[in-house]
C-alpha cells in the first residue's frame, strides 16, 4: 500500500540555502526542530562533524579534468564507419539509447568488429529527451559535467522519437533545434585542449510497432509521424554531412513481419529481443550488410561485460541523490562524493580493459577494483545535539521485546513481533510490505539506501516473502522473490506479477515456474526521479477502479518516456496515476505538500493522501481535476497536532478489533512521536473532517506510542487475519540532510515487523484470493474488511478480462436490490469493470440516479476518469453537476474540468448559483480557472451573461490569475535553482512586494500554512514565532518578502531555536517559551519541556530561523500575493485579550 521510503523527513526548501532546516513554522507543520548552522565555540565536547560550508574548490580539485592534448584527427562522418585507436564515443538521446544499458547487443557488436581500436564507449542517453529539451536535476553541472569529464571524440545521436508527438507542425523546429544542438554540443564540449571539434552521427527514430492492443496507441498516427521526423534526420545528416544510419524502414518491415508486441513491450521500446535485432540493423546500416554477415554471434561474456561497465557508468551520469552529491544539500558530503565519483569513473575504465580483452581474445581476469581510489569514511553526527529531536541519548538498538515493553497501546491491545534480522538476515530495512492473494507477506527492504556506494556488491535491495507455516504467530520461512533492486521505495501485485521500483525504473516482475522467484524482468518505465531517494516515486496504491496511484515528493526531476508521448515534471512531484493496460500516465499537484508518502482509499472509492514532511492529509477529489499552474491549497481533513512525519496510513477496519476503533484512520510516525496517532473521520458536506481521538483529560489516545526513539514504524495495513501489521526500519539515524550520506553509523542490517492485535479476540481466518472462481472474488467486496475487497479487485484485475465481464453479470443479476449494501456492491461491480475498461451504461446510470449519495458520487468520479470510453460522459456530468448532494456535485465539477469543451464550462459556471459548501466551491473554482481559456475573452465582451455570483468568482478568478502572472517571473527568481545577483533578487522583491491582492483571501492562506507557530493578535494559532499584528508597522514591506522567502536573512533573536545541555549530557533543541529565575521552557516539537537552570551545563542560540523556507514554492503565486497583502494590511499591535 504505501510508502515512502521512511528513512526522512525533510521539508522543502530553496534549493539555492545549502541548509537550513529548522522550526517547522508553515503549512501545519507542527514543529520540528534542527538548524544546521549556529556557534558553538563556548561548547566543549561536542561531537567532531560540526556544519561547514560546502567546500567546492576541494570538489574542483578532485575532479578536475587533466591536460588534453590535442586528438588525432578523426574520419569524415561518411558511412560505413570508421574509427581511430582509442575512439571516446557517446551516445546520446532518448530510451531508444538509453534501453541499450539494460541490453548491450550495439556496443558488443562494435567492440567484435574493432578489437584493436580499444573503443571507450559512454552512453549518456535519457528517457524523454530531445534536441531542445534536456531536463536534469537542479545544480547537475555544479560539481562536474560528466559528459565535458568524458570527452567525446564521437556522439551517435538518437533523437526524434519524443519530437514526432509535435506532429508535422513540429518537423521543421525539430530540425532547426537539430542544428543548434549540433552547434552548442560542439561548443560546449571540444575533443581536447586545442579545441578540436567531435564529429556527430545521426540516428533515425525507430517505428512503432502496432500491438493489436486496444488500449495502446494503433501505431498509423504514430508511424506517419517518425516517417517526417525520420526524413528530417536525413536532412539534417545531408546539410551537414554527416552519417545517418536510418533504422525506420528496416525496423517498419521487422514490425510488420509479425503481429503483436513481438519486439517491444509497448510499441516503442524495446525488448531484449528487439534490442538485439535493432542492434543488427544499426551495425548494417552503420558498416555494411558483409559486416554483420562476419560477426557469427554476440559473444555473451562480452555482452556481460559490457553490460556490467554500462551499470557502474549510470551511477556517474544518472546517480543517485544528486541533491544531496551536487545539489545544495551536500553539506556533509562536500569530499564524499567526489570521490565517489573518481571511483566510479576509474571502475569504468578497468571495465573498458576488460572488454578491450574479452574482444581481442585474450586472457582475461574479472575486474578488481582495488586501486581504482580511496573513499572516506565521513564522522558519525549521531550524538550531534543537534539531532536530540530524533535520536536516543545513546546509540542502541532495543530488541522486539524490550521495545513492545516501551510502547503503550489502548487498553485490550496488544502489540506482537512477526519477524526481525535476527531470525532472518534478509530483513533488513523494510520500507513497504504488502499481502499476496495466498495471504503471504511481502516486503520491500532496500539495505543499501540511501545508495550504493562504488567498490560494494551491487545493491541488492529486495522483495522478500515472509511466512508463518505452523501458525505460531512467528515467521519462520523468507524467500527471496527478487535481489537486484536499487532503493525499492513501492511495490504493488499486478497481473499475476509486481510493479516495483528500482530506482530510477519501474519493473514489473513475475514467476512463472512457481518456486516464488522472479524469472521475467521488464523494465516498463525509466526516468523517475532520483534527486532524492525518499521524494521518488512510492506510495503505491491502487484506485477501486485500477489505477495505480503513486506519490512523488517536490525535490525532483522526472522524466517519463510513454507510448503516448513523454512526461516531464520538474519540482512538482504530487501523485501519478498510471493505467497499466493503457501505459497512460497523467499527474497532479498536491500544493502544500512536500514530500508525500501516504495514500489510502476507502470503501466508496474516496482518496485520503498525505504528505510525509508535514503529516498533513486530504481530500484527493478537489485536488486531481485538471492541472493548472494556479491550484491553491486545500484545507486539510484533520489537525495533525505536530505529529509528524507520516509514513503510510490506514483505515482501521477489522473485525478482530473492537466496536470503539472502526473506522478510525491512523499513521506511522517517525520522529515527532514514535509511533501512530488516530483519528476519527466524518462526512463534512461534500468532504471529510476528522479530529484526533483524545482522553477524557485531553490528552491524545494514540494507537501506538513508544519512548523509543529509534522506533520507526511504517506502512501499517490490516493484514488477512485482521491484525494491523506494520514494519520498523529501526534506524538511530532518520533522514538525509541531517547526516552524511555515508555516516558510519547509518543502520543497514536491522528490520523488525510487528502486528497490533486485539487482546481476547480470535484473529480472522484469513481470506485469500489465489484460485478462487471469479463468484468467489466478487463475494469477497461483501466482507466487512476494507483491505480484503482491496485485494478481491486487485485479483479481479488480473483475471482474464471475458470470465470477468461475464462474471460480473451473473453475479450482479444474483444480488438483492432491496438490501443495506446494495450501492456499494454494485459500486463494486462497476469498479471491477472499469479496471478492464469495460463498462455497464445502464450499471453506470442506475448507480447516477442511486438514492446513495455516496454511490452517486463513485458513478461520476469512474464517468470523469473513463470519459474517453463513455461517449456520452460529458453529459452524464452536467446532469450530475445538477445534484442535490455537495459531494455528488464536487466529483461533477472535478470531471467537467478536464473538457476543453464551452458546454462543460458553462455548466460549471451553472454550479456557481447553487449553495456550495467548502469542498465544492473550491472544486468549481478550480475547474472555471482551468476553463479561464474558454470563458475568458467571451465574459470579458459580455457575450456571456453570467449570473450575479458566477460574475464574482469568475471576476476573483481573473483577479487570481492576473496577480499570480505578474508575481510569477519574481518568484522564478527568488526560488531559482542557480543563485541570482543580489541586485536582480533584491528588484524581484521589491517588485512582489508592490503586487496587490485579497486581503480576505490572504488571511485563509495564512491560518491554512501559518497558525501552527504564529498568531495575528489574538487570533487562531500558536506563538512559537512572532506575533504577527503590527508587522506592517515593524517591518517595510520588502523585508516581509524577504522573511517569508528567505526567513534566516534577519532574525529576531529571541526566536532562533535555543540549544541546552545538561549535567547528564542530555541536549534539549527547540524554542525558548518561558524563562524564569529556576527554570527554562523549551519547545522541543513535541511538548514544552521545563529544565531546571541548575541541571543545564552549556547553552547556545542557534543562528538560523524557526520558520522553514519553502513556503514561497508550496503555494500558488497568486496565494503569494494574497498572503503578502495580508501581512502588508496587519498594521494594529497587539491589544490584550479580554474574556
Amino acid at each position: 500500500m504505501i510508502l515512502k521510503s521512511m528513512m526522512t523527513w525533510n521539508f522543502w526548501q530553496n534549493r539555492r540555502a545549502i541548509t537550513s532546516l529548522a522550526l517547522c513554522a508553515a503549512a501545519g507543520l507542527g514543529g520540528a526542530f534542527l538548524t544546521e548552522s549556529f556557534s558553538l565555540e563556548s561548547l566543549t565536547g561536542m561531537p567532531q562533524a560540526l556544519a561547514q560550508a560546502p567546500d567546492k574548490a576541494l570538489a574542483e580539485k578532485l575532479l578536475a579534468t587533466p591536460p588534453r592534448p590535442k586528438r588525432p584527427d578523426l574520419p569524415v562522418s561518411q558511412l560505413p564507419l570508421e574509427f581511430i585507436e582509442g575512439e571516446r564515443i557517446a551516445f546520446l538521446g532518448n530510451s531508444f539509447a538509453e534501453r541499450m544499458n539494460l541490453f548491450g547487443n550495439f556496443e558488443t557488436m562494435l567492440h567484435s568488429k574493432f578489437p584493436e581500436k580499444k573503443l571507450v564507449i559512454r552512453n549518456f542517453a535519457r528517457p524523454a529527451e530531445e534536441v531542445s529539451i534536456h531536463q536534469r536535476s537542479s545544480d547537475y553541472t555544479n560539481l562536474d559535467d560528466p559528459q565535458r569529464a568524458f570527452g567525446a571524440d564521437t556522439y551517435i545521436c538518437f533523437f526524434g522519437f519524443n519530437e514526432s508527438y509535435a506532429g508535422p507542425a513540429g518537423v521543421e523546429k525539430f530540425k532547426q533545434d537539430y542544428e543548434k544542438f549540433i552547434k552548442e554540443t560542439t561548443q560546449r564540449y571540444p575533443r581536447d585542449d586545442a579545441k578540436s571539434p567531435p564529429r556527430f552521427v545521426l540516428v533515425t527514430p525507430l517505428a512503432f510497432e502496432v500491438s493489436g492492443e486496444p488500449l495502446l496507441p494503433k501505431g498509423d498516427t504514430e508511424n506517419t509521424n517518425l516517417a517526417l521526423y525520420a526524413q528530417a534526420v536525413r536532412d539534417v545528416a545531408a546539410q551537414n554531412k554527416l552519417a545517418c544510419i536510418d533504422v525506420f524502414a528496416g525496423s517498419k518491415a521487422l514490425f510488420d513481419a509479425q503481429t503483436g508486441l513481438q519486439h517491444t513491450i509497448n510499441g516503442c521500446h524495446l525488448n531484449e529481443e528487439g534490442d538485439l535485432a535493432v542492434a543488427k540493423l544499426l551495425f548494417a546500416s552503420a558498416f555494411g550488410q558483409s559486416a554483420l554477415g562476419q560477426l557469427s554471434s554476440i559473444n555473451q561474456e562480452l555482452r556481460s561485460a559490457v553490460n556490467d561497465k554500462s551499470w557502474i557508468h549510470l551511477q556517474d551520469y544518472r546517480m543517485l541523490n544528486g541533491w544531496y552529491v551536487y545539489g545544495g544539500r551536500r553539506t556533509w558530503d562536500t569530499e564524499t562524493f567526489p570521490r565517489e565519483y573518481v571511483k566510479i569513473r576509474n571502475m569504468a575504465a578497468v571495465r573498458d580493459q576488460y572488454i578491450w580483452d574479452l574482444a581481442s581474445g585474450k586472457p582475461a581476469s574479472k575486474p578488481s577494483d582495488d586501486n581504482t581510489g580511496e573513499l572516506i569514511v565521513p564522522p558519525t553526527r549521531f550524538g550531534n545535539p543537534r539531532q536530540a529531536y530524533s535520536e536516543a541519548t545513546e546509540l542502541r538498538y532495543l530488541t522486539p521485546e524490550q521495545l513492545i515493553a516501551q510502547t503503550k497501546v489502548p487498553e485490550g491491545f496488544e502489540i506482537k513481533a512477526f519477524a526481525d534480522e535476527t531470525m532472518f538476515p534478509e530483513l533488513a530495512k523494510p520500507v513497504q510490505l504488502n499481502f499476496d492473494n495466498k495471504g503471504r507477506l511481502w516486503v520491500s527492504c532496500m539495505p543499501t539506501y540511501p545508495q550504493w556506494q562504488p567498490g560494494d556488491a551491487k545493491p541488492n535491495d529486495r522483495l522478500i516473502i515472509l511466512e508463518d507455516a505452523n501458525q505460531d504467530g512467528k515467521a519462520d520461512k523468507c524467500t527471496v522473490f527478487y535481489d537486484k533492486l536499487h532503493c525499492p521505495t513501492g511495490f504493488e501485485f499486478w497481473n499475476g506479477g509486481v510493479l516495483v521500483v528500482d530506482q530510477p525504473r519501474l519493473l514489473w516482475l513475475k514467476d512463472t515456474d512457481g518456486d516464488d522467484k522472479a524469472d521475467v524482468v521488464v523494465h516498463l518505465i525509466d526516468g523517475w526521479a532520483t534527486d532524492d531517494t525518499h521524494h521518488t516515486c512510492s506510495a503505491f496504491e491502487w484506485s477501486n477502479s485500477g489505477l495505480l496511484h503513486m506519490l512523488e515528493g517536490i525535490a525532483t526531476s522526472t522524466t517519463l518516456e510513454t507510448p503516448w508521448g513523454p512526461h516531464r515534471s520538474q519540482g512538482n512531484g504530487g501523485a501519478y496515476v498510471f493505467d497499466p493496460r493503457s501505459q497512460k500516465m497523467r499527474q497532479f499537484a498536491l500544493p502544500g505538500q512536500y514530500n508525500m508518502w501516504c495514500y489510502v482509499f476507502d470503501e466508496w472509492g474516496q482518496g485520503i493522501v498525505g504528505d510525509g514532511t508535514t503529516a498533513n492529509h486530504a481530500w484527493d477529489t478537489p485536488l486531481s481535476g485538471a492541472q493548472f499552474r494556479g491550484r491553491t491549497g486545500l484545507n486539510m481533513v484533520f489537525n495533525q497536532e505536530g505529529m509528524r512525519p507520516a509514513l503510510g496510513c490506514e483505515w482501521l477496519v477489522s473485525r478482530q478489533f473492537p466496536e470503539s476503533v472502526q473506522k478510525q484512520f491512523t499513521y506511522a510516525c517517525v520522529i515527532n512521536m514514535n509511533g501512530m496517532p488516530r483519528f476519527t473521520i466524518n462526512d463534512d458536506g461534500g468532504g471529510f473532517a476528522g479530529k484526533r481521538m483524545k482522553l477524557t483529560d485531553g490528552k491524545p489516545d494514540d494507537l501506538i506510542a513508544s519512548t523509543d526513539k529509534h522506533f520507526r514504524p511504517a506502512d501499517p495495513q490490516i493484514g488477512p487475519d485482521g491484525a494491523l501489521w506494520f514494519g520498523d526500519w529501526a534506524n538511530a539515524l532518520i533522514g538525509h540532510m541531517q547526516y552524511s550520506q555515508r555516516d558510519p553509523n547509518r543502520d543497514h542490517t536491522r528490520g523488525r515487523i510487528y502486528r497490533l492485535v486485539a487482546k481476547d479476540r480470535p484473529l480472522l481466518t484469513p481470506i485469500t484470493q489465489h484460485g478462487k472462481s471469479i463468484e468467489e472474488l466478487l463475494d469477497q467486496t461483501k466482507v466487512y474488511e476494507w483491505r480484503t475487497r482491496y485485494r478481491a479487485r486487485n485479483e479481479l484485475n488480473s483475471r482474464p478480462t471475458q470470465q470477468v465481464v461475464d462474471g460480473v453479470k451473473a453475479w450482479l443479476a444474483k444480488l438483492d436490490p432491496k438490501s443495506e449494501d446494495y450501492p456499494r456492491l454494485q459500486c463494486e461491480a462497476m469498479w471491477v469493470l472499469a479496471s478492464h475498461h469495460q463498462h455497464d451504461p445502464a450499471l453506470i446510470q442506475a448507480l447516477l440516479a442511486s438514492p446513495s449519495p455516496n454511490a452517486r458520487a463513485a458513478a461520476v468520479h469512474i464517468v470523469a476518469d473513463y470519459r474517453d470510453e463513455l461517449p456520452d460522459a460529458m453529459s452524464l456530468l452536467i446532469t450530475a453537476s445538477r445534484d442535490e448532494h455537495p459531494r455528488v456535485r464536487t466529483e461533477a465539477a472535478r470531471g467537467l474540468s478536464y473538457y476543453d469543451d464551452p458546454a462543460a464550462s458553462q455548466a460549471v459556471l451553472a454550479m456557481t448559483e447553487k449553495p456550495a459548501d467548502y469542498w465544492a466551491d473550491y472544486t468549481i473554482r478550480h475547474a472555471l480557472a482551468a476553463h479561464e481559456p474558454l470563458w475568458r475573452a467571451d465574459y470579458l465582451t459580455g457575450k456571456i451573461p453570467a449570473p450575479p455570483r458566477s460574475k464574482e468568482i469568475v471576476t476573483q478568478i481573473l483577479s487570481a490569475s492576473k496577480s499570480g502572472a505578474a508575481a510569477l517571473p519574481f518568484i522564478t527568481t527568488l526560488l531559482s535553482a542557480e543563485p541570482k545577483p543580489e541586485e536582480e533578487r533584491n528588484k524581484a522583491m521589491t517588485g512582489l512586494s508592490d503586487l496587490s491582492g485579497d486581503t480576505n483571501r490572504g488571511r485563509e492562506i495564512f491560518v491554512r500554512n501559518c497558525t501552527s507557530c504564529h498568531k495575528v493578535g489574538n487570533g487562531e494559532g500558536r506563538e512559537y514565532g512572532p506575533n504577527l499584528a503590527g508587522v506592517a508597522k515593524r517591518m517595510k514591506p520588502i523585508k516581509i518578502v524577504e522573511s517569508i522567502i528567505d526567513p534566516n536573512a534577519e532574525v529576531d533573536p529571541k526566536y532562533r531555536a535555543t540549544l541546552l545541555i545538561t549535567a547528564d549530557g542530555v541536549a534539549v533543541s527547540g524554542l525558548l517559551v518561558k524563562e524564569d529565575d529556576s527554570t527554562i521552557e523549551i519547545f522541543d516539537g513535541k511538548i514544552v519541556r521545563k529544565i531546571a537552570k541548575a541541571d543545564v551545563e552549556e547553552r547556545a542560540v542557534q543562528k538560523m530561523s524557526s520558520m522553514p523556507e519553502g513556503t514561497a514554492s508550496s503555494i500558488a503565486p497568486s496565494e503569494l500575493v494574497d498572503l503578502l497583502t495580508y501581512l502588508k494590511a496587519q498594521n494594529q499591535d497587539v491589544k490584550p485579550a479580554t474574556n
